[in-house]
């Protein structure tokens, strides 16, 4: 599915993916394989370094950034967009990356289903690559991992909280149960400890739920998937590994990464 994606899209890829048949293959850097595109918020310190860090070899990741304000609100999220978003999804495409992620969950769920379904119709548009952005990229690992029922943490603040559980819920997800942080600094979004996110995500948690949740790509909610799988036995979904997952597959790479989840090393 991804290939074909792929192909519909930009022929160049193909190139860069014949180039690199043996994936460790050290000599494969820089982007042989394929590069990969983020559009991240300007406070945003999570993505970049650990996308880089986790994609396979041969995969480059490359970035542009929004400006957005400390204040975290509905309003200026939605300032950056209509400000900043496709200006930036225009930048980051003059580098010819295979597939490009929208790296803002709060954007979309803030703004509602819709305008996340005709965002992610919009950077294809403008960048004529394939791309997901961060709540797409949830509602499909959702589908492949076969969860209806979820509990959902979140670090936002409890407006932006309710906003979540009606976003997810217009997409036929019911949520049973859910946390926040109530952060309302965006740029300390990145700040709780992996010890809180797992405090966080047992708060959220409730029995009878298919998967465990956790929102926002600028928490370093990775860090907790494996040990929150093992004590929940349910999958763990957070918004930065399901982006990068949906991001490698639409551009292509397939490889299966360990210790981030069912999500990345089965699917």
């Amino acid at each position: 599915m991804a290939h074909s994606t792929r192909r519909q899209f930009t022929g160049g890829a193909r190139a860069a993916g014949q180039l690199a048949a043996d994936p460790r293959d050290v000599s494969n850097a820089g982007g042989l394989r394929a590069r990969i595109g983020v559009v991240v918020p300007s406070i945003n310190t999570v993505v970049e370094p650990w996308f880089s860090a986790t994609s396979p070899p041969g995969v480059g990741v490359h970035a542009s950034r929004m400006f957005l304000d400390n204040a975290l609100t509905p309003e200026s999220i939605i300032r950056m967009d209509k400000d900043e978003g496709m200006r930036a999804v225009r930048q980051l495409a003059s580098c010819r990356p295979h597939g490009i992620a929208y790296c803002c969950a709060a954007s979309s769920i803030v703004q509602g289903l819709e305008y996340d379904r005709r965002l992610q119709h919009e950077v294809e548009q403008v960048a004529g690559v394939p791309a997901t952005t961060a709540t797409q990229s949830i509602l499909e690992a959702v589908r492949v991992l076969g969860v209806k029922r979820i509990a959902a943490a979140s670090p936002y603040t409890e407006e932006i909280d309710q906003a979540e559980r009606a976003f997810f819920e217009a997409a036929d997800l019911e949520v049973i149960s859910s946390a926040c942080l109530g952060i309302k600094d965006s740029f300390q979004l990145a700040a709780p400890t992996p010890r809180e996110i797992y405090e966080l995500a047992l708060r959220a948690w409730k029995p009878g739920a298919e998967a465990m949740l956790i929102t926002c790509l600028n928490l370093w909610s990775q860090t907790v998937i494996e040990r929150l799988e093992i004590e929940l036995g349910v999958p763990v979904i957070t918004a930065t590994q399901a982006t990068l997952w949906r991001l490698l597959r639409i551009a292509g790479i397939d490889d299966r990464i360990p210790r981030y989840g069912m999500l990345l090393s089965e699917h």
